[in-house]
């Protein structure tokens, strides 16, 4: 089953291992201004935070993140239209910040939410001061046609975030769904074109719907999410034997009127595992395991850009075929010509010197030409 919750694997991370050291200690002046960067976000208090059920498991997370350095999580949402972003991310803080909509393909829509919240000494006091910034997006898919990339959202989403620390990356999509399509691959190839295939390294799948009480005939819950959750990973990395990101995968359920829930109100799935835990888990794990990924300008793929330093290259080669092949070649044959044409006139001469005609009238070189340029108007 993919499903599963990693608060004992994160333990090693907060015990000073490679891992947690790198977030906490980047170096000198880089650190200095991830710092300034993180003043700047206006943080209220996490309200919410006091009335979700998974509470103490919330605040475990943070406590290790603080411990090893955090000021604040940064999480970056991505995906298509009406997957579910706003709702995970309401879900997670336990109010209702983010606008959901049914039907989210819209022009206007904003192409970033930011949302920053600060756990409050009364209601966790082991973790107090600790921030969390959700970056709810856009939809990924054209808001005009619906079956296209929305490539001008991804470069302003691109833009926003330049010079950030995202510690994790929520890539979110549906459980019910069947099958990944044409359009679900061109945003994957366009979010690597765009970020660079490293953003990738720092994501987690989130599969929301995750309450699918009736599976499709002939499966269970547990081997169609593992399929599903397979299929999904298979279209990221694509055909390349080298990019293997780990993607860690968890499913969601933001309905809370059909989500099952046990006697203390935490929510859970079919197959009676809790969610909540299982995904702060997954972004605590993330964000410990590995540097935060930084945003540049450079590594948004460009085609047109791509292999330009061969174009001298090129053109050198195109210099030299030119002059020791194709023009060698072309002074070859005009010598054949010339040499075929003096045997036809030598023949012509050697006739009608045995027939006592005199030698034929050959004409000179602009005779020539004046014949030949009243054969090309004709």
């Amino acid at each position: 089953m993919i499903l599963c919750i990693h608060i004992h694997t994160r333990h090693a991370h907060a015990k000073g291992g490679e891992g947690a050291a790198a977030p906490a200690q980047q170096g000198g002046e880089e650190e200095e201004e991830e710092e300034e960067e993180e003043d700047q976000d206006v943080a209220t208090p996490w309200t919410g935070l006091a009335k979700l059920p998974e509470r103490s498991d919330v605040l475990a997370c943070l406590r290790e993140l603080k411990d090893v350095g955090f000021k604040q999580l940064n999480v970056l949402l991505l995906g298509k239209s009406s997957v579910g972003k706003s709702s995970t991310v309401n879900s997670l803080l336990g109010e209702t910040v983010a606008r959901v909509q049914a039907f989210k393909l819209q022009a206007d829509a904003e192409i970033i939410s930011p949302f920053v919240k600060e756990v409050q000494e009364n209601v966790g006091p082991e973790a107090a001061g600790m921030r969390i910034k959700l970056i709810d997006t856009v939809g990924l898919e054209d808001a005009e046609s619906g079956d296209a990339v929305n490539l001008q959202a991804l470069r302003k989403i691109a833009d926003s975030i330049k010079g950030q620390s995202i510690d994790v990356v929520l890539y979110v999509d549906r459980l019910d769904l069947y099958r990944v399509d044409a359009l679900d691959k061109g945003i994957m190839q366009a979010v690597s074109d765009t970020f660079g295939k490293s953003i990738w390294k720092k994501t987690v799948l989130v599969l929301t719907h995750g309450n699918l009480v009736q599976p499709p005939p002939g499966s269970d819950f547990d081997s169609f999410a593992d399929r599903r959750v397979k299929a999904l990973r298979g279209a990221i990395r694509g055909r390349s034997p080298f990019f293997r990101p780990r993607l860690l995968a968890v499913l969601v359920e933001n309905n809370n009127d059909t989500c099952p829930t046990d006697k203390d109100g935490r929510r859970l799935l079919p197959d009676g595992s809790q969610w909540v835990p299982s995904l702060i888990g997954s972004m605590t794990d993330m964000a410990m395991g590995r540097r935060a990924y930084r945003y540049k300008p450079s590594m948004t793929r460009r085609p047109n850009a791509q292999l330009k330093w061969l174009m001298p290259l090129v053109a050198a080669g195109q210099y030299f075929l030119w002059k020791e092949v194709i023009r060698a070649q072309l002074d070859r044959d005009d010598e054949d010509d010339a040499a075929a044409n003096e045997l036809i006139w030598s023949e012509k001469a050697k006739e009608r010197k045995d027939l006592g005609i005199g030698p034929p009238l050959r004409p000179n070189k602009i005779d020539s030409w004046r014949l030949e340029q009243m054969y090309d108007d004709d």
